[in-house]
């Protein structure tokens, strides 16, 4: 594994690499390497220089300084004759010397010149190197940092077209992606990816030492083959230095202007404006510490980079923090609080500066955190609010918003006192259906007690006082607590007792719906109450005690996935995993990270699985998660046993078993144990798991989960599911029921032909471990019936399918090769027919008789399982046929 102390590889740099190289090769080319410190212009400098070395030329390296400028030639002095005394010497004497010492008349490359901070070198330095650029005695590739002063000198080289100025950038997020994959030897969290590339803004340099101090202190760590973080990420010593170095030298007004900044961004231009003077706001924006925005008649500022913010007032004296705050509180109310967020930001700096701040006023601002969501927020600032004067409705609606923000954040047993607290308030009817509705959530979901979630929602129904809105609304919670533990028949039959209008309720509704219709093999319209949902919620907003949007959004994804549109699912998974992401909501971010396993489970792509569901059990851990963490685990374990590693499965077995049960989708955790029995050589053990735990299903209506069962079992040798197979095909609108089942009545035949369209419609489904099983076994039907070329064509099919699935190993796709070797003779006549030669040519060149040609052809073609010329490059694995050419 590579290791974060070693060189990291350079990554999303190839365009520029290529400019560079082709700018330093040209008769005339110079490069002037143009970005903010710690992109990597030193690195890039240095891997173009080997390369130029590598290639025969001269390379020559100088590093400028402020240190070096304070000496004429300092910067040079070691590439210069002895003789070249520096500014004494008459510059044409020193240009002369110089242009001698550097230049061999016998070597047709001029050197490479190699010069690190260009812009610090003393004026003296600048002059002989502008003179050795206009005769041509050197090739220069010089870098520059974005924000310091640049002489004129040195600016004028890409200006007057004396040299190629080329801008270095930050990484994008793929990169950073990349990058880390590949200097941490193992994939990494994508929460952890979004939380790296927005704390380092894509800087390398930044990246890397965030890495070394998430990795030292503990907060970046591997578990099971991927990297994620187990605790927020602290700017490294190192890092605190490199920001000051960007800052040093600032004077008291631009320091004041940084640090108002770092703990108050963005902020108003007249606010800035009360600690520093325009020209030292001008110089910080010219440097590049700081960003102007413009909106309307309103100018704000912001710090250049993310990290700049921690660096400086984490240095920034307690004392001197509330003063500023202090000042800027004052400043900011006198100017009224004209936009939403306005409280919320004035409540936090009134915290942090030590000043009591108005309950209500806390109590509003940890509404509109609610409204972002910024769940920690909200627990900061509905804490201060209750330990302040509210009034008893005021302190159940703060405790409504804190349990719930303690839910979010996996703080189950906090906020089951937190809102068991706020329903002992007595509260009115729309603050208590809420408390109840996120209490029972948090028993089931955070304390996996359903039993108990189910008692609180019954109990509160005894309550006379509710509306017919909130009384459906509790029905509805309840059939979300009675689907989400294995019952989809009763959450249903309970939803559609449900006759109400009110928008709200039919969203709540429709949460519990779309998992039991798609559970019970009605999955289009789970997929339609699901869509409807999310439009109507996402009109409505992200209420309190609902679930966000993006809960319809997974219930979609469950529904694409049980009806075979995998595609869909997979594209609908991303989109909202990236959103739950970048919303930082943990627990949606969960969800969607099981999606993605589940269906690159059900498109062959077992490795990928193997990842998602390790991400997602990662993350269920750090959360405290217990249910989503058991489904997660079974994931993996799954991906393990089809990649081979029975044993790695078997752990991953023993680690789910030690969790609380969990009733949601819970027969398919089977599929873990079956194929890792399988795995271990055991396959008839594997079949009697899935059977029975397809039976169970079968017994609670989990008709979906069946199919999965028992087309797993058919897959490890059962032959008695096939009928039952057909009748849950009959009863689903799903695609993928009727191909499994087609599959298993196929093998039952053992008709060839059958199991040719069973592989054709599992890869239409994009199923392709599935079809390249299905190929596998019609090979051994046509082999069986004496038809050689068939055969072969099937199992070379089989063979290109199964290449797509990463490594699956399955009992389906372990049989012998039918494949007949191609003799020496007819590989030569099939590689020249492949190429475009006519028969006769090929017996001309041979010295064959055509006849001959022929047969050695046609017995190439059977070997293959090819029926003419136009398919033999593809199977003889050349680039593609005459035709594609």
């Amino acid at each position: 594994m590579t290791t974060t102390t070693d060189r990291w590889p350079l990554v999303g740099r190839s365009e520029v690499v290529a400019r560079i190289t082709d700018a330093i090769d040209r008769p005339t080319g110079n490069v002037l390497l143009w970005g903010p410190a710690g992109v990597g212009k030193t690195r890039l400098a240095d891997d173009c220089a080997a390369g130029a070395a590598a290639s025969g030329r001269r390379v020559l390296r100088a590093v400028a300084s402020r240190t070096a400028a304070q000496l004429p030639l300092g910067a040079l002095a070691h590439l210069l004759p002895s003789s070249a005394g520096g500014a004494s010497d008459d510059p044409a004497t020193l240009f002369d010397a110089a242009r001698a010492h550097l230049v061999d008349a016998q070597d047709p490359l001029r050197p490479l010149l190699v010069v690190d901070d260009l812009h610090l070198l003393d004026a003296t330095s600048l002059t002989l190197m502008t003179q050795l650029l206009v005769v041509d005695a050197v090739v220069l590739l010089g870098t520059v940092r974005t924000g310091d002063p640049v002489p004129d000198a040195v600016s004028a080289l890409w200006r007057d077209g004396r040299a190629e100025r080329i801008d270095v950038g930050e990484l994008d997020r793929l990169d950073v992606e990349t990058l880390l994959h590949l200097a941490l030897g193992s994939p990494v969290e994508r929460a952890a990816v979004a939380w790296l590339w927005d704390r380092s803004a894509g800087n390398p340099l930044f990246l890397r030492e965030l890495v070394l101090g998430a990795r030292r202190d503990g907060a970046l760590v591997e578990r099971g083959g991927v990297w994620g973080m187990t605790g927020p990420l602290a700017a490294t010593g190192r890092l605190a230095e490199l920001v000051e170095a960007r800052v040093a030298g600032l004077g008291a007004d631009e320091r004041n202007a940084l640090e108002l900044l770092a703990r108050c961004e963005p902020v108003a231009l007249v606010d800035l404006e009360a600690v520093a003077p325009a020209a030292s706001i001008e110089a910080l924006e010219r440097a590049g510490l700081i960003v102007a925005e413009t909106s309307g008649l309103r100018t704000s500022y912001h710090l250049g980079h993310p990290l700049y913010g921690e660096v400086l007032w984490s240095s920034t004296p307690l004392v001197r923090r509330r003063h500023l705050l202090r000042d800027h509180v004052a400043r900011f109310r006198a100017h009224g609080m004209r936009r939403r967020e306005d409280a919320l930001r004035l409540a936090g700096w009134s915290i942090d500066a030590g000043d009591p701040a108005d309950s209500r006023l806390l109590l509003r601002a940890a509404r509109t955190a609610r409204a972002a969501p910024d769940f920690a927020t909200v627990i900061r600032l509905a804490c201060a609010a209750l330990a302040g004067d509210l009034d008893r409705e005021e302190r159940a609606d703060a405790s409504l918003l804190l349990g719930e923000a303690l839910h979010e954040t996996g703080e189950f047993d906090d906020a089951e006192s937190v809102l068991r607290h706020g329903l002992e308030l007595d509260p009115p009817e729309a603050s208590r259906l809420r408390l109840t509705v996120i209490r029972t959530k948090n028993l089931h979901w955070g304390l996996a007690d359903v039993d108990e979630a189910l008692a609180v929602t019954r109990e509160a129904l005894q309550w006379s006082g509710w509306s017919d809105a909130a009384r459906a609304e509790l029905v509805a919670d309840e059939a979300s607590a009675l689907v989400f533990s294995g019952h989809p028949a009763d959450a249903l039959a309970r939803v559609e007792a449900i006759s109400t209008e009110d928008p709200r309720v039919r969203i709540v509704m429709a949460i519990p719906s779309a998992p039991a219709l798609s559970s019970l093999g009605r999955t289009s319209e789970a997929i339609r109450v699901a869509e409807r949902a999310f439009a109507d919620h996402s009109e409505m907003g992200d209420e309190l005690a609902i679930a966000s949007p993006g809960i319809h959004v997974v219930s979609q994804t469950f529904a694409l996935t049980d009806a075979g549109r995998l595609a869909e699912a997979e594209a609908l998974a991303q989109a909202g995993h990236d959103l739950a992401i970048e919303a930082n909501v943990p627990i949606a971010t969960i969800w969607f990270t099981m999606n993605l396993g589940r269906v690159s489970s059900a498109q062959g792509r077992v490795a990928s699985s193997r990842a998602w569901y390790q991400e997602a059990a990662n993350l269920a851990a750090r959360v405290g998660f217990p249910g989503p963490l058991r489904m997660a685990r079974s994931g993996v374990a799954y991906g393990l046993a089809v990649l081979g590693d029975a044993a790695g499965a078997q752990a991953e077995l023993d680690r789910r078993d030690a969790l609380p049960p969990f009733g949601f989708l819970s027969h398919e955790a089977a599929l873990g144990d079956g194929w890792t029995l399988a795995a271990a050589g055991n396959p008839a053990a594997g079949r009697a798991v899935l059977l029975e735990a397809a039976d169970a299903a079968a017994a609670t209506s989990h008709h979906s989960s069946e199919v999965w069962l028992r087309h797993d079992a058919v897959r490890l040798g059962d032959r008695t599911s096939a009928a039952r197979l057909v009748e849950l095909a009959e009863r689903s609108d799903s695609a993928m029921a009727q191909a499994c089942a087609a599959h298993a009545v196929a093998l039952d035949r053992g008709r060839a032909d059958e199991l040719g369209d069973a592989a054709d419609g599992f890869e239409a489904l994009g199923a392709m471990l599935l079809a390249a099983e299905a190929a596998a076994a019609a090979a051994d039907a046509y082999r069986k019936a004496g038809d050689q070329r068939a055969a072969n064509n099937m199992l070379r099919r089989s063979t290109e399918l199964a290449a797509r699935c990463e490594d699956a190993r399955t009992p389906s796709l372990a049989r012998p090769d039918v494949l007949e070797p191609l003799s020496d003779r007819e590989r030569e006549v099939a590689l020249l027919a492949a190429g475009g030669a006519a028969s006769r040519e090929i017996a001309e060149r041979l010295f064959l008789s055509y006849r001959t040609v022929t047969n050695h052809l046609q017995r190439a073609y059977t070997k293959l399982g090819v029926s003419g010329r136009a398919e033999l490059a593809r199977a003889l694995g050349l680039e593609g046929s005459e035709d594609e050419r």
